[in-house]
Parts: structure tokens; sequence; C-alpha cells
């Protein structure tokens, strides 16, 4: 069985029936370090799946990028809002290192869920997951402060810390890289 299979299965449960119309979707996409999964401004309606390698999300706003997220093995990735909203992306998802990604439709998976029951619950479950990480990003930068932040991150995603540049974290946690440094040092 697939990686892509078993994460879905537990997420939601999933007929062998839904599985094999769910894998007649998909394919396999391998990135070098610094290609581009999605460029901002230009379409996309895919979603992926990391197999292994990182990616990461970023904004670019007067010259300077701005991280916004990171995705690691096991994880989804696309860029939901413009799919959604029928817009173009305003951020970049760019490989980190060679990255190895399975792809598939937002429109074709939407078309199976029409017809299963269950692949409309695992749709449902994977937007509120998706909803549930803009939402705690947010909220930390309301009501954590940067040490916070750093503290949680620590925490929450030790890839982050032990894969990316000190100044992609930074920038992700909305600090300097001086900044960070000073927090490293604490520790």
């Amino acid at each position: 069985m697939s990686k892509i299979i078993e994460v879905l299965k537990k997420t939601a449960p999933l007929s062998e029936e839904d599985c094999d119309k769910f894998l007649s979707i998909i394919s396999t996409v391998q990135l070098n370090k610094g290609d581009y999964w999605i460029e901002a401004g230009k379409k996309n309606n895919n979603v992926a799946f990391l197999e292994a390698g990182y990616l990461r999300k970023y904004y670019v706003q007067d010259g300077n990028e701005i991280t916004d997220s990171f995705y690691f093995e096991n994880e989804f990735c696309t860029d939901l809002p413009s799919i959604i909203g029928n817009t173009l992306p305003l951020a970049s998802i760019i490989a980190m290192q060679k990255t190895t990604i399975t792809v598939f439709s937002y429109k074709d998976f939407n078309a199976l869920c029409k017809n299963s029951p269950s692949l409309e619950h695992l749709h449902r479950v994977m937007v509120e997951f998706t909803f549930l990480g803009f939402y705690n990003r947010t909220v930390s930068f309301i009501l954590q402060s940067p040490k916070e932040r750093y503290d949680n991150l620590l925490i929450t995603n030790p890839n982050i810390m032990q894969n990316a540049a000190q100044y992609h974290i930074a920038s992700y946690l909305g600090i300097t890289p001086q900044h960070l440094s000073r927090l490293r040092a604490k520790k």
C-alpha cells in the first residue's frame, strides 16, 4: 500500500474501492532543490503529498521573502485559498532539498467525493486540519511572544529546527535572525 493511502486511512476510514479510485488520480513528481512546486502568480489546482524531502512556502514583500510554512514528509501541501477562491497564488512553495511528491488535482478529488461519502468525509477532515493550521498560526502571532512561538516550534515541529536555515526560521517566527540567535543562546 502506498504511503499516501496509509496516511489517508489514519485520517478517515476508506474502502478498497475508495483507495483504488483515489490512486487512479495521483502521479509522482520529483523536485530538485530550488524547483518550485507552486509559483506566486501562476495558476495551480493541485495538491501535493510529501513522500520525501521538504518544501517552504513564502511570500515576497518589498523584495524580502517572508516564510509562512514548512512542509515535511507525510504532509499535504497546496495553496488552498487560491484553489477555492479561483485566484492566483500570492505565495510560492519551493523545494528546499530533493523532494518527492505525490500529486492530485483538487477538481478530480472533488469529483470522486461526490460519489463517495467516505472520501467526502476525508475531504472535510483535511480542510478542517488546514483551517486549524491557519488559525493556530494566526493566534500565535496575536497571543504569543516571539519566545513563546520559538518554544512552541521546538516542541511541535523539530523538523523545522533540524532542517531549515536560521533566516527562514526567523522569518517564520516573525523575528530577525539576530533575535533568533539570542533565543537559541538562552536554551
